[in-house]
C-alpha cells in the first residue's frame, strides 16, 4: 500500500527554518523513492499557488502566498507603465545602450525577482533595469538595495549583465561588522528569550538537596582534560585498579538533563539549536552560559551533579560490565592536553594508569582493523583588537587519544544500555559506502586500488539486514587510507566516497568504527543527542513506557540536518578569517601548491598566510586554452602542451578577496615545477597497460552486473559538506574526543551522496560537469564498448 503524501502544512513546517532541495525534503518526510514523481508534482503545485518558492540553488522555502500568475500580471503591468506603450522588455532596451553608457563604475540599485531564478536590478540614478547574472545563490533579497557593476553579456552582442559588487561595502566594514553580518546571514541565534533567562537566573549551584539518591565519587581521583581555553567542561575520567588486575573506568559526564526539564522552553530551544556552534572568534551556545560554563560545568574542586558510566574491565581492557547512574563528583585535577602529556612523561601515576588502559582499549577496538584518517584542522590567532592575524594548523597530543578512547567506549556502552532496556534512544549510525561511489573513486584514482585485497565485485550491497557493517568494504577502505598516506587531497576524496554519519532511532551500526552499537552520551552541554540519551537513561518504571514530549524520529531528523548546516558554517568561518588577513595584499605574488583541479579551475594553497583560493582557467597567464582531463586529474593546455597536476608548484597573484563569503581568487603567473619528461615506452609498459585494461574491464563488468551503470538523477544532487574542524575559544568541538575524524565526511544528513550540489563554492562543493554523469559510469560504458569492438 502506497504511503500517503504529506499535507501542505507538514511540508511548510519542515521548511520553516531551513530551505531544502527536493530529494532532501523527501527524505526528511520519510517518503520512499517510488513516490518521487507524485511528490515533485505536489511541490510544483504548491509553487504555482505561491505556498512555496524555489531559490536559485533549487531549494524550496515558504512562499509569500502570491501565485505565479499574479506575479506575472503585476510584472507585465509594471513593464507596461515603465515602457509607455513599448511592449519590449525594459531590460532588453537597456542592453541596447552604447558601450559608453556602460562604464565599469559601481552603481546602486534595487533588486527585484521576476521568476524562480531570474532577477533584475533597477538603478537608482537612472531608473534603468538590468538583468542580474546567474549564480548558484540568489544575489540578495527582494527589494534590497545593492551595489553592482555591469559587464558584457558572454553570448549576446551589445548586451550587459549586472553583478553584485561587494568591494565598496567591504572596504569600509570593520572585522566586527563582517563577523556580525556573517552570523546574521548564517541565521545564528543571538540570545535566549526572557522566559529562559528568568528560569536560568533562578538556578543555583547544587547543594545537599540535589545530591539525594546519587552515588558519591567525591573521594575518587577524577581528571578533567580539555583543550586550552575551554570553559564548558562536560566530561571527566577516573581509573582505578581492581584486585584481579583489571580496571574500573569511570566516565563522568555533566548532568545537564537535571537542569533542563523535558518539554520546557529551554529544552525546545536547545533542541532547535541542537549544537553549540563554534566559530574561530566566538561560540554560540546550545544552552545559556550560566549552565554551560558554570552550574553544569565540571570545574576543579567543586561539587557537581554528573551522570556516570562505570565500566568494569579485565586485565586486557575487555568490557565485563557497565552501569549508568546519577552521581556527585569533585574534579581532582583540571588539565589541558599539553599538561596531561607533560605529567605522563614525568611518570605521574594517574596519567600512567590512564595511558595504559586506553592503549589496551584501542588495541581491542582495532583487532578487526581501523579506519584512521590523517587530516589537518586549522585554528586562528587574534590580536588584542580581536582581529585575525594568523591561521595555524592544529596539533594533537597523545593525551587527546586517551580522552577519545574513554569517550568511545562509554558511547558504545550507552547504545547497548539503551537497547537492553528498550528505551527510545538516539543512535549514531554510519552506513557502508555505496558501490556507485566506490566505482567513481576507482575511475578517478585507479592507483589507490592497486594491490587491494578486495575486488569490487565482492562488495555486495552496502547494508545487509539491520546492520551497516560490511567487513569486505571495511578491508577495502583500510587499504585505500593506507595507500593515500599523508596526502590530504586523496584522503578527502576517500572521505567523500563514504556516507555521512547521522542520527537514527535504530541501532543499525557504525561502519567506520566497525561497531554495531554506538550512541552519543559524553557531550550534553554542546550536543542535544547526548542530552536526550541522558534523559532516557534516567527513566525508571512507568517512565520508560510513557509518551515522550517529542518524537524521537523527528528529533533525529532535526539534529542531523542542523549538524550539516553547522559544519558548513564552521568550515566557511575559518575561510572568512583567512580572506580577511589577505584583504590588504591584493596584487601580491605568492608561491603556491596546486591541491585540486576541477573543470572550472585550479585550486591552490599558499603557506604564509595559510589560505586556499581558486584560479579560473581564464586567469592563467597567456592565451592558451585549457582542458580538464578527469581521468588523469590534470589540466592540459591545447596550444602549449603545458599541464597542471596536484602537487605542482606555481607562482600566483592575488586578484580579489571577499571576506564575507570567505572567497579568494588568484591569477596564475608562472609554473615553477618542471614539465614531466616523456619517456620512451617499453614492452613492459605495453604489457602493464594490457593488464590494467583487463582489470578495468573486469571492474566495469562487475559494476554493470550490480546495476550501477545508470546516470544519476540531477534532482537528487545536494551540496557536499566537509568540515575544517574549527574549535571556538570557549571549548572543543563535539567531535574532538568522542567522534573520530571519519565523521567529518562530505555527506548529507540522510547518508545520501552529496557531491555535486550548488550550495557552496569550495573545491569539494562545485557542481559536476554540465555534460552530466559520474566519471566512473561513463568510463565503464567506454570500456564495455572497447571490449565489444575488440571481440
Amino acid at each position: 500500500m502506497a504511503m500517503q503524501l504529506p499535507s501542505e502544512d507538514q511540508i511548510l513546517a519542515i521548511l520553516h527554518d531551513e530551505p531544502m532541495v527536493g530529494s532532501r525534503l523527501r527524505a526528511a518526510l520519510g517518503l520512499p523513492k517510488k513516490q518521487k514523481v507524485a511528490f515533485k508534482q505536489l511541490l510544483a503545485e504548491m509553487v504555482e499557488q505561491g505556498l512555496l518558492k524555489r531559490t536559485s540553488n533549487k531549494e524550496y522555502q515558504p512562499g509569500d502566498g502570491e501565485s505565479l500568475e499574479e506575479k506575472r500580471e503585476k510584472r507585465l503591468k509594471k513593464m507596461a507603465e515603465i515602457s509607455d506603450g513599448d511592449n519590449r522588455r525594459p531590460a532588453a532596451r537597456s542592453r541596447r545602450q552604447t558601450t559608453d553608457d556602460k562604464s565599469t563604475r559601481v552603481r546602486r540599485g534595487i533588486l527585484h525577482q521576476v521568476g524562480e531564478e531570474d532577477w533584475i536590478v533597477t538603478e537608482l540614478e537612472t531608473e534603468k533595469e538590468f538583468e542580474m547574472c546567474h549564480r548558484k545563490q540568489a544575489p540578495g533579497k527582494e527589494g534590497e538595495t545593492i551595489s553592482f557593476t555591469l559587464y558584457p553579456h558572454p553570448k549576446r552582442k551589445h548586451s550587459y549583465l549586472a553583478k553584485v559588487d561587494h568591494s565598496a561595502e567591504l572596504e569600509s566594514m570593520t572585522w566586527q561588522e563582517i563577523t556580525q553580518k556573517f552570523q546574521d546571514d548564517a541565521n545564528l541565534p543571538k540570545g535566549f528569550s526572557k522566559e529562559i533567562r528568568d528560569y536560568v537566573a533562578g538556578l543555583k549551584a547544587p547543594t545537599a538537596k540535589d545530591f539525594k539518591g546519587r552515588v558519591d565519587y567525591r573521594k575518587t581521583t577524577i581528571l578533567c582534560i580539555d583543550p586550552e581555553g575551554a570553559m564548558d567542561h562536560d566530561d571527566a575520567i577516573s581509573v582505578e585498579r581492581t584486585e584481579d588486575g583489571g580496571y574500573k573506568l569511570g566516565v563522568h559526564i555533566a548532568d545537564v538533563s537535571y537542569y533542563v526539564p523535558e518539554g520546557s522552553p529551554l529544552d525546545y530551544e536547545a533542541m532547535e539549536r541542537s549544537y553549540t556552534q563554534y566559530l574561530p572568534w566566538t561560540a554560540v551556545p546550545m544552552i545559556p552560559d550560566e549552565l554551560s560554563s558554570d552550574i553544569c560545568s565540571l570545574h576543579e574542586d567543586v561539587d557537581r551533579c554528573a551522570h556516570t558510566c562505570m565500566i568494569i574491565l579485565d586485565k586486557d581492557a575487555n568490557v565485563l560490565s557497565w552501569d549508568f547512574h546519577r552521581s556527585i563528583v569533585r574534579i581532582t585535577r583540571s588539565l589541558t592536553y599539553q599538561q596531561a602529556k607533560a605529567l605522563w612523561e614525568q611518570g605521574d601515576k594517574d596519567m600512567q594508569d590512564l595511558a595504559e588502559v586506553t592503549a589496551k582499549l584501542k588495541k581491542n577496538r582495532t583487532k578487526d582493523g581501523l579506519l584512521e584518517f590523517k587530516s589537518t584542522e586549522f585554528g586562528c590567532h587574534f590580536d588584542e583588537k580581536g582581529e585575525p592575524i594568523d591561521i595555524y594548523p592544529r596539533t594533537t597530543d597523545i593525551s587527546n587519544s586517551w580522552v577519545e578512547e574513554c569517550m568511545l567506549i562509554a558511547n558504545n556502552c550507552c547504545a547497548k544500555e539503551l537497547k537492553k532496556r528498550g528505551l527510545q534512544g538516539i543512535y549514531r549510525i554510519h552506513e557502508a559506502p555505496d558501490t556507485k561511489d566506490i566505482m567513481e573513486l576507482y575511475y578517478m584514482y585507479p592507483n589507490l586500488f592497486q594491490g587491494s585485497p578486495v575486488m569490487l565485485r565482492e562488495l555486495g550491497k552496502p547494508r545487509s539486514g539491520d546492520t551497516n557493517l560490511n567487513p569486505t568494504a571495511f578491508k577495502l577502505y583500510e587499504h585505500l587510507i593506507k595507500k593515500a598516506g599523508d596526502d590530504e587531497t586523496l584522503t578527502n576524496r576517500i572521505l567523500r566516497s563514504m556516507q555521512k554519519a547521522h542520527y537514527d532511532s535504530n541501532s543499525f551500526g557504525h561502519f567506520a568504527l566497525n561497531w554495531q552499537d554506538y550512541s552519543h552520551f559524553t557531550s550534553p552541554i554542546r550536543r542535544y543527542a547526548d542530552l536526550w540519551c541522558h534523559r532516557e537513561l534516567a527513566r525508571k518504571g512507568k517512565e520508560i513506557s510513557a509518551e515522550r514530549k517529542e518524537s524521537v524520529i523527528e528529533v533525529c531528523d532535526l539534529i542531523s540536518a542542523n549538524e550539516i548546516k553547522n559544519m558548513k558554517t564552521e568550515r566557511i568561518a575559518i575561510k572568512v578569517c583567512s580572506s580577511y588577513i589577505l584583504r590588504n595584499r591584493i596584487g601580491d605574488n605568492f608561491e603556491a601548491t596546486v591541491n585540486g583541479i576541477e573543470e572550472w579551475g585550479i585550486y591552490v594553497s599558499i603557506a604564509d598566510p595559510i589560505a586556499e583560493g581558486l584560479v579560473r582557467y581564464r586567469d592563467i597567464a597567456g592565451d592558451d586554452f585549457y582542458v580538464f582531463n578527469a581521468d588523469q586529474g590534470l589540466a592540459f593546455g591545447k596550444r602549449s602542451g603545458r599541464t597542471f597536476r596536484r602537487g605542482d608548484k606555481v607562482m600566483v597573484q592575488l586578484l580579489r578577496v571577499d571576506p564575507l563569503r570567505g572567497q579568494v581568487d588568484f591569477s596564475l603567473i608562472e609554473k615553477l615545477s618542471p614539465e614531466p619528461k616523456k619517456q620512451r615506452r617499453t614492452r613492459q609498459d605495453v604489457d602493464n597497460d594490457a593488464r590494467n585494461f583487463n582489470e578495468r574491464m573486469d571492474r566495469a563488468e562487475a559494476a554493470e552486473a550490480l546495476g550501477y551503470v545508470s546516470q544519476p538523477d540531477d534532482d537528487d544532487y545536494e551540496p557536499a559538506f566537509t568540515s575544517v574542524g574549527n574549535r571556538g575559544r570557549r571549548g572543543r568541538r563535539g567531535s574532538d574526543a568522542d567522534a573520530p575524524s571519519f565523521e567529518r565526511s562530505g555527506r548529507d544528513a540522510r547518508g545520501k551522496s552529496s557531491r555535486g550540489g550548488r550550495g557552496s563554492r569550495s573545491r569539494d562543493e562545485e557542481p559536476r560537469s554540465s555534460r552530466g554523469g559520474k566519471v566512473g559510469m561513463s568510463a565503464a560504458a567506454r570500456l564495455k564498448n572497447k571490449k565489444r569492438g575488440r571481440r
